[in-house]
Formats: structure tokens, sequence, C-alpha cells
């Protein structure tokens, strides 16, 4: 019998979206000095790559050793020219595969500058993996150095110096010489650094789509069929978190339960003495704390930096299924390891527990099938950026948490999408397709002060709402939802501009396209029958009310029925009350970007209130649109000052409303 291969991912920790239709793995690590990591390694050589051998370790565990010959020895010592480089994963002589997102990956002839440590068993490994490895690039006619980490995800936690130096691009050579020079314990400084652009690096070694093997996709077929997959931790716990981190990571687990749109059911079968992790296929689904199995070459070290833990998906090429017609490999197994000597970065996480959360609920997402939302230190989309699966932890209290990229990923991979609808509606950057694709979603504004016009662009939050922004995406300008009342189709739209604007939304069924514009006090509308003429409702402004002092002054803390905006500045909470039938609740948060989030009454795809905070240099603008005529009051409170404001929306009203002056 064949034992499935995994596909670890080699998680980085600072800040962490996705690639919807791939699946990726993610080392997580801290940035480490150009310094320490020379000071870590027992060998640096400038080396030619002459070839690769399949290899199997003592575990059984497949490994790939490439065959280098060594040009230069810029530390250490070396009797022989050539040497044996050993990497984990790879394909063993028996056929079976095991591979390790974020291992190095050395192509035949390519010329290398390699940072090692040798093992017990003589061979030599890269020095924290992909950070002791650096590939030579030609880029406008020089030779870089560049150390690929399209696989990986950084943590906050390292000092600025080795910050910079992660983003900063190395001449080859001189890089070389420095390296030699500081092994020898001279002080000789030389200016490595090159100012080409680190984005014109990357475009030259582009990597392949991510979670996925040869191409295709994978996923676990158990959940389709309403069984769940339990999941362990092992009986040791994690240092450096209050109970050994047991209960953060069911709270990584529930986050994806969470998720309604998808039947994801991850089960907590408590603690383990199994100790496989991703060095061989144990029949368990588990985290291994501390890599008791030395998984991960080189200890975590908080004034250096360096890995903090990897995990993924075990797999059979061989072993497939058809989900919503097409072909997926089958997830048989998930496994996450953290490194040894993370204790200490959690014990400088300004909220230790919602660290580990965030981490194990990130590696989590790469076992389901979940690659990254983004990998660009600058990204500049909101969404993308403020997603669990970015790929840095953003380490800022939030915990597990789940934003509208993420949902959009885990739907592609376990939403059936083909009953109902017309394909030929796909979601694109300007379209929302909704209610199973029925329903196709555009807009355009006009700015009457400056005579700016433009294309509305589309943000997706789930099957029944969705959002607009005109050129900012944190800026979200206007939601719109349908609701299927037993063939009474219904249209909301609320908006939180008053600039200009028309909203098209076409029934593929049919043919027939309404147009939506801006009403009286710039509320937005319901349209109660989509099949009728008419197509806007009543619109009431809402004023702010009162002034309640809050005593605190801390930044928010972002939880499931708080927003925390403007860089935590601002707390959001609201609750509801449906006139129709008496019941009533807290309102249930979910962010959006810095300066927006929504929120939900009782179904988590149905989003109700649409909230968002600008500020200005003399004030802060708070604005809130609405997707009900239930009865609801938004309460914003200013953590810096203590300030608190009720915003009360009485029963069947359909408006927003502005507070030109909030603080």
């Amino acid at each position: 019998m064949r034992h499935p291969r995994p596909i670890p991912c080699l998680a980085a920790l600072a800040a962490l979206l996705l690639g919807l239709a791939t699946a990726a793995g993610a080392t997580s690590f801290v940035a480490m000095r150009d310094s320490a990591l020379a000071d870590q390694a027992g060998l640096i050589v400038v080396a030619r790559v002459a070839g690769q051998l399949p290899a199997t370790t003592d575990s059984g565990r497949p490994a790939t050793d490439y065959l280098v010959q060594a040009e230069r020895v810029l530390k250490g010592e070396l009797l022989e020219s050539g040497l044996v480089v050993r990497v984990p994963g790879g394909v063993g002589p028996d056929g079976i595969g095991l591979k390790i997102w974020g291992a190095p990956e050395l192509a035949d002839g390519s010329r290398v500058i390699l940072f090692l440590n040798r093992g017990t068993d003589g061979l030599y490994r890269p020095l924290h993996l992909m950070l002791g490895v650096f590939h030579e690039l030609a880029v406008d006619g020089l030779a870089i150095a560049y150390r690929d980490l399209s696989e990986v995800r950084e943590a906050g936690g390292a000092d600025k110096v080795a910050v910079r130096q992660l983003r900063q691009v190395r001449d080859f050579n001189r890089f070389a010489n420095w390296l030699e020079a500081r092994a020898r314990g001279e002080g000789r400084r030389y200016g490595y650094f090159t100012r080409i652009d680190p984005a014109k690096v990357q475009t030259l070694h582009e990597k392949y789509s991510f979670m996925n093997q040869d191409g295709v996709n994978l996923r676990w077929f158990e959940f389709d069929s309403g069984a769940g997959v339990t999941f362990f931790a092992h009986q040791g716990g994690q240092p450096g978190v209050a109970g050994g981190g047991f209960d953060e990571f069911q709270g990584a687990l529930a986050t994806w339960n969470n998720e309604p749109g998808t039947p994801i059911r991850l089960v907590y079968g408590g603690t383990t003495a199994a100790t496989g992790g991703l060095d061989r296929y144990d029949f368990t689904n588990a985290i291994l704390f501390n890599d008791p199995n030395q998984e991960i070459e080189g200890t975590f070290d908080c004034s250096a930096g360096g890995t903090l833990a990897y995990g993924g998906p075990w797999f059979d090429t061989d072993t497939t299924g058809v989900f919503d017609g097409r072909r997926f490999i089958r997830i048989q197994g998930g496994d996450v390891v953290t490194n040894d000597g993370i204790d200490c970065f959690f014990q400088r996480s300004p909220n230790a527990s919602a660290a580990a959360e965030e981490l194990f609920a990130h590696e989590l997402g790469h076992t389901v099938g979940m690659g990254h939302s983004s990998e660009d230190p600058g990204e500049a989309n909101s969404l993308l950026r403020d997603a669990l699966m970015y790929y840095r932890i953003h380490n800022d209290g939030r915990g597990g948490r789940l934003n509208a990229d993420d949902v959009a990923g885990i739907r592609f991979l376990y939403a059936p999408r083909s009953s109902g609808g017309d394909p030929t509606c796909p979601n694109s950057d300007v379209t929302l397709c909704m209610l199973n694709g029925r329903f196709r979603v555009t807009m355009s504004w006009t700015n009457q002060y400056n005579g700016v016009s433009g294309v509305g662009r589309a943000v997706r939050n789930s099957d029944l709402t969705g959002f607009f922004y005109f050129d900012d995406p944190q800026n979200l300008e206007l939601m719109v939802k349908i609701l299927d009342f037993g063939g009474q189709i219904k249209v909301f739209y609320g908006q939180v501009t008053n600039l200009q604007f028309e909203l098209f939304v076409t029934d593929t069924l049919s043919g027939r396209t309404k147009t939506y514009t801006n009403t009286a006090g710039d509320c937005g509308a319901i349209d109660d029958d989509f099949s009728k003429a008419t197509a806007l409702g009543s619109a009431v402004v809402l004023e702010g009310t009162g002034d309640a002092p809050v005593a605190t002054k801390a930044l928010c803390s972002p939880g499931p029925n708080t927003l925390c905006l403007l860089g935590g500045r601002f707390r959001v909470e609201a609750d509801w009350r449906n006139q129709f039938d008496g019941s009533s609740g807290v309102a249930r948060a979910g962010n959006l970007s810095d300066l927006t989030g929504f929120f939900t009454f009782t179904d988590p795809a149905n989003v109700e209130i649409l909230a968002k905070t600008l500020d200005f240099p003399d004030r802060v603008l708070f604005l809130w649109g609405s997707l009900s005529n239930l009865e609801y009051t938004i309460r914003l409170t200013n953590m810096q000052t203590g300030g608190t404001k009720s915003y009360y929306n009485p029963p069947g009203k359909f408006c927003g409303g502005l507070d030109n002056n909030a603080f």
C-alpha cells in the first residue's frame, strides 16, 4: 500500500490572503540579519550545482540530495571540493513523495551561496531551510544574490535592520567578499547591497502555483458527505503559551469551521502522544510542538530570528476525486510542526494567545488546501493584506479570523457552484455574481465635484452580499445584497458616499436589468420586488446621538462582535432587534480594512450594516450604510478619549448616515 506524501507549509511569522485556485504551503520565519545567519553557519560556500539524487532519511521520509561543486569556501573547512547537500522533500526510491513548501530547489548548473551545517549523518543541510540559500541571478547585467521566499511567511519580532535586509537586494560577489571577511574576523565593511528594484528580481524567479501538485488542486472530500476530519494536539503543549496552546489550537480549528458557506468540519480529538509530524505519515492529523524530530534545521532565536513553524497536507497523486466538475487530488492527512525555541516569540508578542491562534489557523489553512492571498510586502489591496492567509502574520491581537478574501478562497475549494445560475457570469474585479451566479452586478460612478468618473471595483463577500470601491480599496463606498424570498427577489443597496453612481443588476435567467442610483439622504434603498418596474424604496437620514464616556484608553481588541478601525483607535459595536418576530441579539463583526467593516445579525453571509471611519486633520468622520430595515443601534467608541456615540435606526427605516464630526 502506498502511503501519502505531505506538502508542508513552512510559515514565516509577521503580518498574512490566498491564491484562489491553488493550494500552497508556507514556512513561518522571523527575519534574520545577514551577520546572524553567517555566524550560525558552520560552512559557507560559493558553489555550482552539479545534479541531484533521490534520497531517503533513516525515518523513511523522502529527501533530495544535491551534488554541488564548491568554487570558493567563505567560512569553515572543506577537504574536498564536492559535497552533498540534503534538502527535505522529494520523491523517494519507492516513488512516494513529500513536498516541503519553502524547501529550496537548486537548478542544475546554477550558482549559489550556501549557508550550511553538518548533520550527524555527515551530510550538510541549508541553515534555516530557505534562509540559507542565495541563488545567483542576472539583473540588468549585474549578478545578484536572490533568496526565494515566495513560499514562506514572515513573522514580526525581528529588529529593524533584519527587516530592512530582508527586502534589500545583494550584489552576489560583494556579498561573498563580505562573508569571507567576516569569517576571518576582519572588521571590513562592504557595501554589498544594490539599488535594483526588488520587484524586478521577483519577476525573474517566479514559482509555480501554491497548494497544488503538478497543476492539480488539493482538497478534502470527507466534508462533502458531512463527515469531519479529526486533528489532535501533541500532549507536550506549546512552550511560551499559557496552558500549552491547546485552547488556541481549538480556536484555530473553529476559525475554519465557522465559515457557513462551506461544509468544512475540523474536529478536535484531544491530545496525542503521536510524534510523526511531517517526518513520517502516521495516520494522525496533529500539531506537533517544539520540533521533536528536528525536522526544521536550526533552532529559533528571538535575537536572530529563523523559522517558526511549518505544516501542510499529505497526499498521493494517484488518489483523486471529482468535485463540481473538476478533478482534485484527495488530501489524506495534515500536520503542523512548530520549531523549537519559538516560546520567546510568544513571550514578546503583545498577545501570545492570539498570536498562537493566528499562527495555528494559518497553518491549518494550508492543510485544507489554501494558499496565500498575497506575498507582496507592500500589498496595496487592504483585503489581501488583512487576510488570515496573507503571507505575514499580523500579530496584532486578532487571533484566527477570516476576512472576505479568505472566505472567497475556501469557498472556491469547498462550496459547489454548478447548481443554478448562468456560467457566463464570472466574478471579476468589476463584477459581482450573486445567488449562485443568477444575478450580475456592476456599477459606475462620477465625482460631481471634479468631473472624475470610473467603474466600481467589486469585492465579493458572500453569495448574498458584496461591496464596491471607487479608487481606494480600503475605502468601500457601496454595498449590495440580493435575497430570494421564495421567488420574490429583493435587492438592497446601501451607500457610504455622496458621489453619484449607477448600480446595474441583471437577472441572467430573464435578461432583465434594473438600474439604481443615489437616493435622497445618500442612503440607498430596498427594491421589494425585482420584477416590478419601480426600483427605489424610502430613505431616511439618521443622526448620531449622545456622548457616553467609557473609562478606557487602551487600543481596541478585535473580537467576534467588535470592529477595530483606524489602527485600533476606534471600537464599533452594534445590537439589533427584529420587530417582526421579537428576536434580538448582538451583531457579529467582520473586518474589511483598517477603514471599513460590516455587521451581520443571524446569518454570517447576510451583511446588514457597513461601517466606515475616515480620519481628517481636524476631525474623524463616521459613516454607516444599511442593508436592513430592522431596529438596531451602533456604538462608536474613541479608545483614546473614552468618548462614545450611539446611532439608532428605528424599526422599519432603511438608511445609513453620516456623522461629519464624530470626534
